[in-house]
């Protein structure tokens, strides 16, 4: 195994730290002779550790001048040897000591890396996982996954991890935000080019950790900011050279997946591009963006996946549900991707450039239940959609050492983006006597543009008292969106004698939204011992919300003229924050705590333009964050942390005017929002034996919102029209927690993995202004095995169940109890003739329930049989049969506040496709001087 230099200065730190009491009475001794295979010369301070089957390292030495190390007293017993000498791999060997003996390993021979040859063969293989500080560590060779096979799916087998089929990756019970390749942002924030396109064969290590602020990681002081995040280490002899795969694909019914990844690596240097064309649901979108340019949502719905009730995000223009399989999407997307280091590695550049565009047209049904407390209303809708988006996209980082002491980060990032949609719909609700209540046709065209720019600059200076530093921090975003729209929408609703009235919408909508804030920050950190460290910090923030919605009906001329007042307002929403935090942290070897707070003055701003009323208001918040990292040993460790943070209503959320896109469902603002005020905790609780190979992971987490932005459904009993209004409520929270357990099973050659989780929430709103809590508890169970047997088969098979119980009450208490199943199968074998067979199963079963009483079970299952081609069986060509059994559809079901529905739509079903893959490499021509050659 291969450990980067820094690592295994640490490693060697802690050798010498944790080296035991070794009794005298009984004991062994072991020796040996340290030797270079390649220039036959004997390798001096070598370092040579013992380890326990609890990888506790019980004896410590280092090779003298001569490459000879004795190591004395040891305790009788079976230990494991590891052996590392900086530019060599590693060596390690099972050896037992008995009591009196002194055991003889005689001439230990280790080989350079740049000289590793295929055929060198270390005894044992490195611990498949492995705990480094707060990161977790998977060694990607012992995680078997076919050839070929690309990092989504050695991700699947790596205990603690989850990938759902849309590629977003959740790890230790919270979602990742960000994958990384070798430290650096891969086409900025869109993991799934990363772990689609990548092949898991040139992984060396997955690493998974939480990635601080630039701030926490430059002075130390954890500031509460971090995001769960995956880094991606390529292999060494990846690194000079290029690699990257081509994909053909053709099929009947309109299919076609073609993509090409090419990455090109030279040292610190590297350059990589992809395009994809895609009818088959391939689109390269970011699963996170839709929460990075989107704004908050007012409501929990149930996450059949996760099994709980996620406070979710109103979407951007990407975030429409034909990426998560609804529609049938075409996608074009291509990006390209540069990073260097260069002048002696003080400075370096990574920039990113990504296109998208996105077709999508669908159709689907709905049905739902409203509850009402004095009334049930059951509303079936179908319809019919298109959608046309694109999205260029280009980000950049620039960091600079400027000197030993001083640095500066600047990035930067920003979209151009638009859209175009057109959605038809004809839906029709009945009450509880099966009258019907309302009828509506509605049909809307819109078409927008959309823009955003992010840049900062973070300048860092540290003194030669080591702990003391001063940072500056300025940030600029600016946000702009306009969309232009019309409504045609035919509506029938009962009045009090079950007369249908009828009502007719033909309007167009000028929708400008306009962001801007400017953000200062000043951080000085100051040793107050040499194990206690404080932080104070002040900052400055300035934003401006300017939101105009024009409404227009149609004037006698048959123009879009009239303006009309009761659906348009013309709203700004200012913010003025000061800022100002204390932080202080203790570092001890065995034990870190942090705790802190930021007090904030934020002066709001409101203006109504359209009738010239002005409000202020004046807020103090605080922020307080703290934490604790205990180390059990090198290899395990309990870390908990706290985290207090506010969030502001939007603009869309405060301005008071009523949003009539679905005249039967109509949304107002409230000018009186408070801020919301969010409690999170959560506990990582690891531990990894390294002899055994056995792995135990538990997690938890709980947020707790005071002043929640939800809404107040008024719900007409005769119509079913339902008006909303956002307010302010508390009691709100959730949480999740697991217990994973994992196991190499080595005379097997299989991996078995056990995990049990419970999620859960509560949420409080309100109906016809009575208080409606909804409440979730789901746990959950998950057993996952995977076996192989080098160049003959892969077998990796998981079950996931969770039993969901949620209950909604307004005056009466509507219970929705129901256990879904998820199990998945992945199988491929090698056939003689360097052909193999390949079966992907994904299953979804749902129990039925008096709420759901159709069978919308889903049994997916894809396959191919292919044959190997060219050298090294680097190319495949692929017989590919999607949805073999025709079975799949289009499903969702949710629980939201005081309704529950179920969706239908339109996916992609079984299509027959013929494919040309061929993954490429090619390393870099070593140098020669004077027939020499030169070690990179």
């Amino acid at each position: 195994m291969r450990l980067q230099p820094i690592i295994k200065k640490l490693f060697s730190i802690l050798l010498f730290i944790q080296i035991s009491f070794v009794s005298f009475s009984q004991s062994g001794t072991v020796k040996g002779l340290i030797t270079d295979t390649i220039n036959h010369k004997n390798l001096s301070n070598t370092v040579i550790s013992l380890l326990r089957k609890d990888s506790v390292i019980t004896s410590f030495r280092r090779s003298n001048e001569s490459g000879v190390f004795e190591i004395k007293n040891i305790k009788p017993g079976v230990y494991l040897l590891y052996i590392t000498h900086p530019t060599y791999a590693d060596y390690i060997d099972k050896i037992d000591v008995t009591d009196g003996n002194t055991t003889d390993l005689g001439s230990i021979k280790m080989t350079l890396l740049s000289h590793l040859l295929e055929e060198v063969m270390v005894k044992q293989k490195i611990s498949a996982i492995r705990i480094n500080g707060d990161t977790t560590e998977f060694k990607s060779d012992s995680f078997k996954v076919r050839e070929g096979a690309n990092v989504e799916e050695m991700l699947r087998k790596l205990p603690g991890i989850q990938v759902d089929k849309d590629g977003k990756i959740t790890a230790m019970g919270e979602q990742v935000k960000k994958v990384l390749v070798d430290g650096e942002e891969f086409f900025g924030d869109d993991p799934t080019i990363a772990t689609r396109n990548l092949q898991a064969s040139d992984v060396d290590k997955v690493q998974v950790f939480d990635k601080k602020s630039d701030q926490a990681t430059f002075s130390g002081i954890d500031d509460g900011q971090h995001e769960k995040t995956i880094n991606l280490k390529i292999k060494a002899d990846k690194k000079n050279g290029y690699f990257g795969k081509v994909e053909l694909s053709s099929g009947l019914n309109n299919r076609w997946n073609n993509s090409l990844m090419l990455n090109k690596f030279q040292g610190k240097q590297k350059l990589s591009a992809y395009g994809i064309m895609s009818s088959t649901g391939k689109t390269g979108l970011d699963w996170d963006e839709r929460g990075k340019f989107g704004s908050s949502g007012d409501n929990p719905e149930y996450d059949e996946d996760n099994g709980g009730f996620m406070w979710t995000e109103n979407g951007d223009e990407f975030s429409n549900s034909s990426y998560y399989g609804e529609g049938l999407p075409k996608s074009w997307s291509g990006g390209l991707n540069y990073s260097n280091k260069f002048n002696d590695e003080r400075q370096s550049l990574n920039g990113n450039y990504r296109f998208t565009k996105l077709n999508t047209t669908g159709v689907g049904n709905n049905i739902s239940q409203l509850t009402t407390g004095t009334n049930v209303f059951t509303t079936k809708e179908n319809g019919s959609s298109f959608a046309s988006k694109q999205r260029q996209s280009l980000d950049g980082t620039y960091d600079w050492t400027i000197d030993s002491l001083t640095s500066l980060k600047v990035k930067a990032n920003s979209y151009l983006g638009k859209t175009n949609s057109l959605t038809n719909n004809y839906s029709e609700a009945t009450n509880e006597l099966g009258n019907i209540s309302n009828q509506s046709i509605r049909n809307t065209f819109s078409n927008g543009d959309n823009n955003k720019i992010v840049a900062s600059a973070l300048l860092r200076r540290k003194f030669n008292k080591k702990g003391r530093t001063f940072s500056i921090n300025l940030e600029q975003v600016r946000n702009e969106s306009k969309i232009n729209s019309n409504l045609y929408a035919d509506i029938k609703k009962a009045d009090g004698s079950g007369t249908l009235l009828n009502t007719l919408t033909d309007q167009q909508n000028i929708n400008k939204s306009n962001t801007s804030s400017f953000n200062a920050k000043f951080t000085y950190t100051e040793p107050l011992s040499t194990k206690i460290f404080a932080e104070i910090n002040y900052a400055i923030r300035n934003t401006f919300n300017d939101a105009e919605r024009l409404t227009y009906n149609k004037d006698a001329a048959g123009k879009y003229a009239a303006l009309n007042d009761t659906f348009s307002n013309h709203y700004k929403f200012n913010i003025l924050t000061n800022t100002g935090g204390l932080s202080v942290k203790l570092n001890e070897k065995k034990i870190n705590i942090y705790a802190g707070t930021n007090i904030a003055f934020a002066d709001f701003k409101q203006t109504d333009v359209f009738r010239a009323n002005i409000a202020t208001r004046n807020f103090i918040n605080f922020f307080p964050r703290g934490g604790i990292t205990y180390k059990f040993n090198q290899a395990s460790r309990l870390s908990v942390q706290y985290n207090g943070s506010t969030k502001q209503p939007t603009i869309n959320q405060i301005q008071p005017v009523q949003d009539n896109s679905n005249p039967l469902n109509i949304t107002i603002g409230n000018a009186n929002l408070k801020q919301e005020f969010n409690h999170n905790i959560n506990m990582n609780l690891n531990s990894y034996k390294v002899m055994s190979q056995r792995g135990f992971f538990m997690y938890g987490g709980l947020n707790v919102l005071d002043n929640a932005i939800v809404t107040n459904s008024s719900i007409n009993d005769t119509s079913g029209k339902t008006i909303n209004q956002y307010i302010n409520a508390s009691g709100n929270y959730n949480y999740y927690s697991g217990i994973n357990y994992y196991i190499k099973l080595v005379k097997l050659n299989a991996n078995l993995n056990i995990g049990f989780n419970m999620n859960g929430s509560r949420f409080n709103s309100f109906v016809n202004d009575l208080k409606n809590t909804t409440t979730n508890k789901s746990p959950g169970f998950e057993l996952g095995f995977g076996a192989e047997k080098e160049k003959k088969y892969n077998f990796y098979f998981n079950y996931r169940m969770n039993f969901n119980m949620a209950s909604t009450i307004v005056t009466n208490t509507v219970k929705t109890n129901y256990w879904t199943m998820n199990p998945t199968l992945y199988f491929n074998y090698q056939l003689p003739w360097k052909m193999e067979i390949n079966i992907d199963g994904d299953f979804n079963v749902r129990q039925k329930t008096a709420q759901f009483p159709d069978n919308n079970n889903v049994f997916l299952m894809n396959a191919y049989i292919g044959r190997k081609l060219l050298k090294n069986d680097k190319a495949i060509i692929k017989f590919i049969a999607h949805d073999v059994f025709n079975q799949n559809q289009g499903y969702s079901r949710f629980v939201s506040a005081n309704q529950v529905s179920e969706r239908n739509y339109q996916t992609i079903t079984r299509f027959f496709m013929l494919s040309f893959l061929w993954n490429f490499t090619k390393k870099a021509p070593t140098p020669i001087v004077n027939d020499t050659v030169i070690s990179k």
